[in-house]
């Protein structure tokens, strides 16, 4: 069983009556529910567990020795853990307008957040209703298109603070499961908010720092605190920013904050449990198939920053789990292939036995996951804040801005924490151009939309 540490949760469940899914959730008559003519249908459930403002290796089964993620780690255990795994932009809307659509942000439209998603671009809700799925958003949605247009069943409501929403999150998603109708197979796509909730908080500390009985509890500050200030525009426009509310902090600060960021983590790794026990539980559990990734991580104080918007490693790359009880071998680490974001939506519809939409830029993990002998990429790419650009291959990472002239080359081999930025360097020239031409190859094959040129000169 997963760690669920819940008190009497599931107690308050029976009180209701074994509560019906009416007790939390409200059926859409906008959303796509076409059923098939299949007959018993058979196909996989697909859940689709996403946390919000997760580095990947901000989980205690990933090394980090400051922070207790029992079941993160317990699922990756039972799972498949990809370690090179990237958001495709590394801020919440943008991020998850990508995964619903299997399309870049600049295809999409939700370049920043709270722009509108492209309307004919199908999304995964949309596209599973249509394929027969009884299809259910619980949590965090942040697309820019109405969730009752894309879900057969969506929350009452949501709480914007992951400390209050969460626990109702995974009690949804129980109650969902206690009253279903499982002639058909399920598409559930869940919202975790934390440890988004580091922004709310800590991060505001009083000067001096007051909670002098707790210094020995903190954590270290990263080997990279101190950074590289030869940083394009967009990095130190972030910094700048940065120091206006930190400006009088001491080093106790810092390590406060990244303290509070590693309790809200373990905050969310327990609903994490709760929903993975509660399926465990279930009669579902044989016959369903779960993604767990996060939108993007947060800097949580290497390179002297905070939150994401970025492509340094804590801000955009990310957890990627998938696990299939029976169908896929377990405790798999893969540290070789190149992940995304993107390939979420296509690995859905092959494990649905249906075809993806026609455009997408992601692919599916079905045949890494089955450890199948087949080609795979040798770049991942990540935009950001509509002028920024990533390209990530076996060694390096290749940062640039439409509006700076600076750009970033990292050695990830040799320079895991991101110090030192080759691109000043005479050597490694030839590997700037290469990796910058093929962020342009990729970026001539997209179907970008027209953006205000404010935008493209990073300023939303």
């Amino acid at each position: 069983m997963y760690s669920t540490n819940s008190l009497d949760r599931r107690d308050f469940i029976k009180l209701a009556g074994a509560a019906t899914a009416g007790s939390f959730l409200t059926r859409s008559f906008a959303a796509p529910d076409i059923q098939t003519t299949r007959g018993e249908d058979t196909r996989p459930n697909l859940l689709f567990l996403h946390v919000d403002q997760l580095s990947y290796a901000a989980i205690s089964a990933h090394g980090d020795p400051f922070v207790n993620t029992p079941n993160l780690d317990k699922f990756a255990e039972q799972g498949f853990n990809f370690s090179k795994s990237y958001s495709p932009d590394p801020i919440c809307c943008p991020a998850r307008s990508c995964w619903v659509t299997g399309r870049y942000s600049s295809e999409h439209n939700v370049v920043v957040n709270n722009r509108p998603l492209r309307e004919e671009l199908p999304d995964y809700g949309q596209w599973m209703g249509q394929n027969g799925y009884q299809t259910v958003h619980i949590g965090k949605w942040h697309v820019g298109r109405p969730l009752h247009e894309s879900f057969q069943l969506i929350p009452h409501n949501t709480h914007p603070q992951g400390e209050y929403g969460d626990n109702l999150t995974a009690l949804s998603f129980e109650s969902f499961l206690t009253s279903r109708n499982d002639k058909r197979p399920f598409f559930a796509n869940i919202g975790l908010m934390n440890p988004h909730d580091c922004g709310n908080s800590g991060r505001n500390a009083q000067h001096p720092f007051p909670y002098r009985d707790m210094l020995d509890e903190l954590p270290t500050l990263p080997a990279n605190f101190d950074y590289d200030l030869r940083e394009p525009e967009h990095l130190k426009t972030i910094h700048k920013q940065s120091l206006g509310m930190t400006k009088a902090w001491q080093e106790e600060n810092w390590r406060y904050a990244s303290w509070l960021y590693y309790r809200l983590v373990e905050m969310v790794d327990v609903n994490v449990g709760y929903i993975l026990d509660t399926l465990e539980r279930s009669p579902y559990h044989k016959n369903t198939m779960i993604i767990l990734t996060s939108d993007h991580g947060d800097n949580n104080t290497h390179h002297r920053m905070f939150f994401k918007n970025n492509f340094y490693d804590r801000s955009v790359r990310v957890p990627m789990m998938v696990a299939f009880p029976g169908q896929l071998e377990t405790g798999i680490k893969d540290d070789t292939h190149l992940v995304s974001g993107l390939d979420i939506f296509p690995t859905l519809c092959d494990y649905a036995e249906i075809e993806a939409p026609v455009v997408q830029r992601g692919a599916s993990l079905r045949p890494l996951l089955e450890q199948a002998d087949a080609p795979w990429r040798k770049e991942v790419f990540a935009q950001s804040n509509a002028a920024g650009r990533m390209v990530v291959d076996e060694q390096y990472k290749f940062v640039r801005y439409s509006d700076s002239i600076v750009t970033q080359l990292f050695d990830l081999e040799n320079d895991p924490l991101e110090t030192k930025n080759l691109s000043f360097d005479s050597d490694h020239q030839p590997t700037c151009k290469r990796l910058s031409q093929a962020i342009d190859t990729l970026e001539s094959t997209l179907d970008n939309v027209e953006l205000p040129e404010h935008m493209l000169k990073g300023k939303s």
